[in-house]
């Protein structure tokens, strides 16, 4: 199958790209089952293991099985931990992530778990893919891909055969019905999706999918629904489908949602998504589960395992349960595995997980009698007492079965309501009986009775006992009744055997401990478990509060002389020797002594206290044991769950109360276990005939136990003496030793049950070492020494202590290991013989001691985290590493704090010179110096949870990380910058901030704090959600907010807190801070003090912020501290350019300062010789001017200033691309080569003529969807829907292929209509710059679903990860985005300007999408008229003289205005005139609202407003006005419609009405300034340069604009006629001169491509424009202004390719090194993820490069001929 490619995160990360899988796909042949190269359906996948053959089931399961999480076991091979390269994989300072291990681990581990008896292991989650985060590997991505972090197909081949050979077997979990989270619901994608019987209409999440299965909406014509049972074990009243209208044709089931825990119809669990996370696939439809059936085989044909375990198995239809059973054992007995295992996970109550096991039996089909039950076979059994046919068996046992976990939780003594309702009985005897007569136990291979009930205290999703207190007690006497009482299986948990306490869930309603195997510091740095158990009621307290103390857990956890394991051990070898523990069918209860208590929260369920008797024996018509061990001896099993030491007194002539026992009166009874105590049987009253026994049945008066003790009793001469078994290692497994010597002599001594032989002992010890030089110790003969002793004390965590029943010393064995060096050493102990040599230890066992100085990391992982003598610089300037880490095998480094690392290396110890390494990302996470990260992989430790950082830094404080950046509500998590979150490090190393805000409330620790898009990075956030005092890391799509909660207000006297962490151990502590009564005293005075400066304050701020702003003079002059030569000349450009690009190369990409100065020192590219030949430039605009052709489309204020750039740009050759609009005929003056371009995956064309007008090209597009547009509305009416995205599309493709076709040196982009065309040329760039006409307009579409993406992505013929990165903000597909990224990627930020000299800042701090940007510059628009001469200063407004001529012609032009509006003509009349577009951003509404009282308070009041209606603001404005026409007759005008306009209404009205709420430039006030109308309205954006009456707009409240607007309204009614006359004299002289304009431009333009230039070098990238010639060598201009430009035939010849150019080009998308592979690309094929931080690689793109590139690279390299008809657009 095709691999998954990558994982982008969710609404604030990245998450989830295509998941496609391949059917064959050689890369991913490592993992992938299919073999066949080519299928193209999954029933045509198929799989075998070569070669060969494969291993038998064994006839019999009962043996002793271990349960291991895979990567929470020992970590084999450290290439594969981070094999996705994502930031969520293995974690080395926290427990909610990956540990790394994987089946190398494993498999170098099964030495010891054979040592113990371990027959069978079964392995927790599924091996399949799954997200790179999800090591628990309950949600498969696929069903035929293994997840590469756990191994390859060869290494789980190795691993498997290793196994067999040792007589083990090995089951896998199968979620058979459940899946990942791919799939959402419409209309709950960010919430719970309530059940519904009308099924939901399915979504994908994001655009990764299933390949093999998928959901499909349409309703099928007919529905057949499953069988339904409820959990009372009876068929559901009417199938439970009587409420369900109509399914769809699905292979998902879409009823929705059911949480994890809570109270639901058992059925509905079987129909809907699991806790919302895990999508559920229609196991019931036949076709679907022929799906699954065939792709589990290939598990079986290619790996050889030996059963599934169903993970969840209730909530699989138990039908298709059977049916799916039936196919997967046809498929194992094809090769060879007649009696393959499949257990299930049950978590119901017996009645109705007996529906599930074998045929099903309905409490109605249970048996009367055990001994019927246990006689019956497959065939002579009565097909009416089970649910299914002969052959459908489903599950073969239950898989830890939590009926008995209930009632050992209850027996225990846990309190509150544990049981489920209904259930087997609590006593355990009593529910095994039960389950004979309610289960089916008959095996589906040989028809016989055959119990195989998996029985646990401990599991993956349950608490460890030894966690609680006097839990390692109880542990273990559970462990003896799910042993050596109940027949069945013994099932471990992988840490159980060392009686593993750390708890390390993160919510309270689901606790569990998953401490891995081997060594690490996270958990016991997280060991202090906080959160408690809700689901628990009374919860003891226990070590679990202590463990992070406890350095017991940082060490190996595989200490073969565990007492606890010995224990286990012990007991396994019972089974062994005396079959009627291993298979006795029979167990009966001879007596007990028993009271009930009743725990607090318990209510009316008793806890059964006291002493039992039992009998385990064999079914003695059915079995016999002769031959086998001990043959068919019964065993005496007495145990008490009291936590005292008691002893019991019994009257044995009472039938009632005697501790009667299964043997004869007078028999001598000898205890199995330590310290194998004796009794005689006296006799009793009771005769109970078992196992042929004629006599009265033997008993004790009295009876001792230790606290939760057990024995298991036989006759004397049945008792055989345990095997020994090591019970201590001097110094201590795993014992880190700190010496200050290079060789050392290191005696340790070995302790053992029982006498031993001295030489075998010395003659089976080897010594394996892992050391710098290769150094081996030597084994000192003449110091052996043995002993005999007798001592209890083996090795335990001090927390949970010594348990009872512990195996003691009897003999000491000590040796000198002489030679020893810095590093790990190991001691293997094979198979040793007793004494006695009837005896041995029939195992090899190991045990290890590190040694070494206190600075090497491998030793003292804590303490040398970090060292000052690590990272050095060489004199030649490069950087290398001076290692001590001795016992390591392989190392892996990183200089740019994990954004990337190195390949795993060998590690050789010494001096490593260190390769450098690319980062990108804003100044504020830049950092200063040097800083290494070294981390180690020991294969003898079985991990890689070594970490050593070292720094060459300008203070000498430890750090461990970048910075810290507090995140919070109060600061909007990030996106509020304008508030303080930098931690600071004090001289100590802790990071503190001093943090005030409202209380309660939350705040997480953000290493590095806000990328460059704005966004905050994902990769290292830190909160508490365990409530540890220990910061944690999530995955990113957990549930779980990663908070740290402040929950308590700061304590009196105190105000805030001071947050300090320790970047060494993840702790933090809040600190109160602030004194109350300091606070007191300010608000006071605050108080007071306020009262009297708020006043003036006040008026202060109306006067400046709120008073009518009367500008008498017009446009200021500013002056500059420049001198006039500068100044005045084209030397300024070049200066302030200089200044621009330098400050640009310091924001940069993400990088080291030394190397960043080594690289701009070295090219300084202003200093080049200028280009000889003239500038191309390129526009587009949908409005425009033909001035030989009289074509005008509505020539607004963009268009006027693209009029302008034709017209006075003259010094340069002007490409122009425009579209033909319908109603307009244009000539056709050059008719070119169509441009074909792709839509919706279609290929369109678009006819293209070309027009020459001196040193313009027209480049006009003419095609249908152009045309639909009218020379008065050139734009597309609506911006969110598909029509106009198409036409968006077609637009910017076209602009595109003009660039390739001509010799642009520059694109200067006019607002958003064509921000994206560059992106289409990539990976080739071209210079561009962004004016900024109305930033309120963006081009927006929705894409908040995977099929909005897909679509849109598919409309603009761009990759979804173009969009993803360059254009998509938010959940909006925004155009202006997609051009600001392309300035703030490819030229560093620079490019963007305004078009007045405020509004490029307003639109900056206005609008999110620049703020990606360093700034927005200002190009202010000129005046297009003032074409004179331009000398850089203003005109002297102080000599202005009034012109009595023009002031006495303004009467007469007044009554042409009033005449021509039908107004009163009125020679005083005060005239306003309002001419534009009513839209709420011009105020026209305003204007309507306000005037009415304007009218009658100044009765000489005229009113004229004129344009046409754009908006709803616009419409109710048209509405207002024309009723003040009705009641202000001959005052008021009202036209609101597009009006070509006479010359006398500007001139001859009094006053310019402009209350716009947002005016970029504001030409309007200049065109009506000019001819005599003063302005008056709000000073925004363009307005208020030219003289007249401007209010300010701190408010966009209609209030305040309405009191602003009458405010500046009356201030003007009330000039004097002399200041208005002055007003205009000076505005007639105002400059806003084009040559000004000019120079700007040009300053922009060159900086831009300046800019551009240097980006593309430092990156090697193809470059476009004036430094780049050769590329356009086909088409270049003539040097000659007036020269004609010569058109390119076809697309295909104008962008020359060299053979070279052929292969994909690599897109880079930050401005990194690209060309330099590292050794860690090289490696990494595999790619389920992205770091959300710092992009610092290619490899970290949300799509493969390789896939991405050639993508990119197709639609950038020139397009061959197409067919010859194609449809246009």
């Amino acid at each position: 199958m095709r691999f998954l490619s990558v994982l982008h995160l969710c609404p604030f990360l990245l998450l989830v790209g295509v998941i496609l899988a391949l059917r064959f796909d050689p890369e991913q042949s490592e993992w992938n089952l299919n073999q066949n190269k080519i299928a193209t359906a999954p029933l045509d996948y198929w799989g075998q293991w070569e070669n060969h053959t494969h291993q038998p089931s064994p006839d019999n399961w009962r043996f002793p099985f271990y349960t291991l999480t895979v990567d929470r076991f020992i970590n084999g091979d450290p290439t594969n931990d981070d094999i996705n390269g994502t930031a969520w994989e293995h974690d080395i300072t926290g427990t909610q992530l990956r540990y790394g291990g994987d089946v190398v681990g494993l498999q170098d581990t099964l030495d010891y778990l054979a040592a113990m008896g371990i027959r069978g292991i079964y392995i927790s989650g599924s091996p399949l893919i799954n997200a790179p985060w999800g090591g628990d590997g309950f949600s498969p991505l696929d069903l035929t891909l293994l997840d590469p972090h756990l191994g390859t197909i060869k290494q789980w081949q190795d691993l498997i055969a290793d196994m067999h050979n040792r007589g083990m077997y090995i089951i896998v979990d199968n979620t058979m019905a459940t899946m990942g989270d791919l799939i959402g619901f419409e209309g709950y994608l960010n919430e719970s999706t309530p059940l519904s019987y009308t099924e939901h209409n399915a979504i994908w999440k994001e655009s990764r999918r299933y390949h093999d299965f998928s959901f499909d909406n349409t309703e099928r014509s007919e529905c057949h629904y499953p069988r339904f049972w409820g959990a009372d074990g009876e068929p559901v009243v009417d199938n439970g489908t009587q409420n369900f209208r109509g399914c769809r044709d699905s292979e998902f089931d879409q009823y929705g949602d059911v949480a994890a825990f809570g109270l639901y119809p058992e059925w509905q669990r079987q129909i809907s998504k699991f806790a919302s996370v895990q999508d559920r696939l229609r196991e019931w439809d036949p076709a679907v589960r022929t799906k699954i059936e065939h792709l589990n085989c290939l598990q079986i044909t290619v790996l050889d395992i030996d059963g599934f375990r169903m993970d969840k198995g209730l909530q699989i239809t138990a039908d298709a349960e059977g049916e799916w059973s039936y196919h997967i054992r046809q498929c194992a007995a094809a090769v060879g595995k007649r009696n393959f295992f499949i257990p299930g996970e049950v978590v119901g109550g017996n009645p109705f997980s007996a529906v599930y096991i074998g045929r099903g039996k309905e409490p109605s089909m249970a048996e009367s009698d055990t001994s019927i039950a246990v006689m019956t076979t497959e065939n002579s059994s009565d097909p009416s007492k089970y649910v299914r046919e002969k052959g459908k068996t489903g599950f073969d046992s239950v898989a830890f079965h939590y009926s008995i976990y209930r009632s050992l939780k209850r027996f225990l003594g846990l309190d509150g309501f544990i049981e489920a309702h209904p259930d087997a009985p609590v006593d355990i005897v009593e529910a095994y009986n039960d389950f004979l007569l309610t289960n089916d136990f008959i095996n589906a291979d040989s028809g016989l009775f055959d119990p195989r009930h998996m029985y646990g205290t401990e599991n993956q999703d349950v608490f460890r006992w030894p966690s609680i207190m006097n839990g390692t007690l109880k542990g273990n006497l559970g462990s003896f009744i799910i042993t050596l009482v109940l027949p069945g299986i013994p099932l471990l948990i992988w840490g159980q055997e060392q009686a593993f306490y750390i708890l390390d869930n993160t919510a309270s309603n689901y606790v569990y401990g998953r401490q891995p195997m081997g060594s690490n510091t996270a958990w016991q740095s997280h060991g202090c478990y906080k959160l408690g158990n809700s689901r628990q009621a009374n919860w003891p307290s226990g070590p679990y509060l202590d463990g992070c103390g406890d350095d017991w857990n940082s060490l190996d956890h595989r200490d073969p002389s565990h007492p606890v394991r010995n224990i286990l051990t012990t007991m396994f070898e019972m089974r062994r020797r005396y079959p009627v523990l291993n298979d006795g069918f029979q167990l009966q209860t001879l007596s007990k002594s028993t009271y009930d208590i009743y725990l607090p929260a318990s209510e009316d369920q008793a806890t059964e206290t006291g002493l039992w008797s039992v009998m385990r024996s064999r079914w003695s018509e059915l079995q016999d044991f002769t031959g086998q061990g001990q043959g068919n001896q019964t065993v005496w099993l007495v145990y008490h769950n009291e936590g005292i030491n008691k002893t019991y007194e019994f009257d044995c002539s009472d039938d009632a109360t005697a501790l009667i026992a299964p043997f004869a009166t007078g028999t001598r009874v000898k205890n199995l276990l330590f310290p194998f105590q004796e009794y005689t049987l006296k006799a009793s009253a009771k005769q109970l005939y078992n196992e042929g026994l004629s006599d009265f049945n033997g008993c004790l008066s009295n009876f001792s136990l230790p606290p939760w003790g057990y024995q298991a009793l036989v006759p004397y001469d049945k008792w055989l003496n345990p095997s020994p078994v090591i019970t201590k290692f001097i110094p201590g497994h795993d014992r880190r030793l700190l010496t200050d010597q290079t060789v050392n002599t290191v005696p340790i001594e070995i302790h053992f049950s029982d006498i031993m032989v001295c030489e075998e002992i010395l003659r089976s010890l080897t010594v394996q070492s892992k050391t710098t030089d290769g150094l081996q110790p030597s084994i000192d003969p003449i110091s052996a020494t043995c002993r005999k002793i007798a001592i209890a004390d083996g090795d335990v965590s001090a927390l949970t202590g010594q348990p009872t029943g512990e195996i003691p010393s009897a003999f000491s064995f000590s040796v000198n290991l002489l030679g020893v060096a810095h590093g790990i050493h190991s001691i293997a102990l094979g198979n040793v013989t007793a004494r006695e040599g009837k005896t041995f230890t029939n195992s090899v066992n190991r045990f290890w001691f590190r040694i070494g100085y206190d600075n090497n990391p491998i030793i003292f992982p804590k303490t040398a985290n970090f060292s000052s003598t690590l990272l050095h610089r060489s004199s030649d300037g490069r950087l290398y590493i001076n290692q001590k880490a001795a016992g390591a095998d392989k190392f892996r480094y990183s200089l740019n704090w994990a954004s990337t690392w190195s390949e795993w290396l060998p590690y050789r110890g010494g001096k490593y010179t260190l390769q450098r390494q690319p980062w990108s990302g804003t100044r504020a996470q830049n950092w200063t110096g040097q800083h290494v990260m070294v981390q180690y992989w020991s294969r003898i430790l079985g991990s890689s949870d070594y970490l050593q950082q070292g720094d060459l830094a300008p203070k000498a404080t430890r750090r461990r990380y970048p910075h810290f950046f507090v995140h919070g509500p109060y600061n909007s998590f990030g996106y509020d910058s304008g508030l303080r979150q930098v931690m600071n490090q004090d001289p100590e190393g802790i990071w503190k901030f001093e943090f005030m805000t409202e209380w309660p409330t939350t705040f997480q620790l953000n290493a590095w704090g806000v990328n460059p898009d704005g966004t905050p990075d994902l990769t290292r956030v830190f909160g508490d959600p365990d409530s540890d005092g220990i910061l944690d890391r999530l995955s990113p799509v957990s549930l779980l907010a990663n908070v740290v909660n402040v929950s308590d207000y700061p304590p009196s006297p105190f105000v805030a807190y001071q947050i300090a962490a320790n970047d060494g151990s993840l702790r933090y502590t809040l600190t109160p801070i602030g004194l109350r009564r300091n606070q007191m005293i300010i608000y006071f005075l605050m108080m007071f003090l306020p009262i009297a400066t708020s006043l003036a304050g006040v008026l202060c701020y109306r006067h400046v912020f709120y008073a009518v702003k009367l500008n008498e003079i017009g446009k200021p002059e500013h002056r500059s501290i420049l001198p006039m030569s500068i100044r005045s000349s084209a030397q300024l450009r070049r200066y302030l350019s200089k200044i621009n690009i330098r400050l640009l190369s310091k924001v940069g990409s993400r990088r080291s300062p030394s190397t960043e100065t080594a690289e701009y020192d070295s090219v300084d590219v202003f200093e080049a010789a200028p280009n000889s030949r003239r500038r191309t430039v390129l526009i587009a605009t949908m409005e425009y001017d033909i001035e030989d052709w009289g074509i005008k489309i509505k020539i607004g204020g963009l268009g006027v200033m693209a009029q302008l750039m034709g017209k006075h740009l003259s010094h340069q050759d002007l490409i122009w691309v425009i579209p033909c609009v319908g109603g307009v005929d244009y000539p056709i003056d050059y008719r070119a080569e169509p441009m074909r371009i792709t839509i919706l995956g279609e290929e369109r064309i678009v006819q293209v003529y070309y027009h020459k007008l001196r040193n313009i090209t027209y480049v006009c597009l003419d095609a249908p969807i152009f045309r639909s547009q009218s020379k008065s509305e050139p734009y597309p009416a609506r911006m969110d829907d598909i029509e106009s995205a198409i036409y968006y599309s077609a637009w910017n493709s076209c602009i595109a292929e003009t660039m390739r076709r001509f010799p642009i040196d520059l694109y200067h982009i006019n607002d958003y209509h064509g921000a994206i065309a560059p992106l289409h040329l990539l990976p080739q760039i071209i210079p561009c710059c962004l004016s900024l006409h109305n930033a309120e307009f963006q081009g927006l579409w929705a894409i908040r679903t995977s099929a909005e993406m897909e679509e849109i992505s598919s409309v603009y013929n761009l990759s979804q990860e173009v969009v993803r990165r360059c254009i998509q903000f938010g959940e909006v597909f925004n155009l202006l985005h997609g051009g600001v990224s392309y300035l703030r990627v490819w030229q560093r930020g620079y490019g963007a300007a305004g078009v007045s000299a405020k509004y490029g800042k307003r639109s900056f701090a206005r609008y999110p999408i620049f703020w990606g940007l360093s700034k927005i510059d200002s190009l202010p628009n000129p005046d297009p008229t003032d074409t004179a001469d331009w000398n850089h200063e203003l005109p002297k407004m102080q000599d202005t003289k009034i012109d009595p001529e023009a002031e006495a012609g303004r009467a007469d032009l007044k009554r042409q205005a009033q005449e021509w509006a039908g107004l009163e003509t009125n020679p005083d009349a005060e005239l306003f005139v309002f001419v534009g577009r009513w839209s709420m951003q011009k105020g026209i509404d305003l204007i309507a609202d306000v005037f009415p009282a304007v009218l009658d308070e100044h009765p000489a009041t005229q009113l004229v407003c004129i344009g046409p209606v754009i908006d709803l603001y616009g419409r109710f404005a048209a509405l207002k006005l024309n009723k003040l026409m009705e009641l202000y007759p001959g005052r008021v005008f009202s036209k609101p419609e597009f009006t070509a306009l006479p010359p006398f209404i500007f001139s001859g009205a009094e006053f310019a009405l402009i209350p716009s709420r947002d005016e970029p430039f504001g030409l309007v006030a200049v065109e009506f300034g000019r001819k005599g109308a003063l302005g008056v309205g709000a000073r925004v954006g363009g307005l208020g340069n030219m003289p007249g009456w401007w209010f300010t707009v701190e408010s966009t409240t209609t209030k305040h604009l309405l009191r602003q607007f009458k405010a500046a309204i009356r201030a003007a009614l009330a000039s004097k006629p002399s200041t208005r006359a002055k007003m205009r004299a000076r505005s007639a002289l105002q400059r806003f001169p084009v040559a000004d304009w000019k120079e700007l431009l040009a300053t922009m333009h060159e900086t831009a491509i300046k800019v551009n230039q240097k980006a593309a070098i430092k990156n090697g990238l193809e470059v476009r424009g004036e430094y780049n010639t050769s590329l356009h060598t086909s088409a270049l201009p003539s040097s000659n202004p007036s020269a004609v430009l010569s058109f390119p035939q076809s697309s295909s010849t104008s962008v020359p390719i060299s053979e070279e150019d052929e292969d994909p080009v690599q897109l880079p998308l930050s401005p990194v090194d690209l060309n330099e592979k590292t050794p860690a690309e090289s490696s990494r094929k595999l790619s389920l993820g992205v770091r959300t931080g710092p992009v610092v690689s290619p490899r970290h793109s949300l799509l493969p490069v390789g896939l991405f590139n050639e993508r990119i690279s197709q639609r950038s390299l020139a397009k061959k001929d197409p067919p010859p008809s194609l449809p246009s657009v």
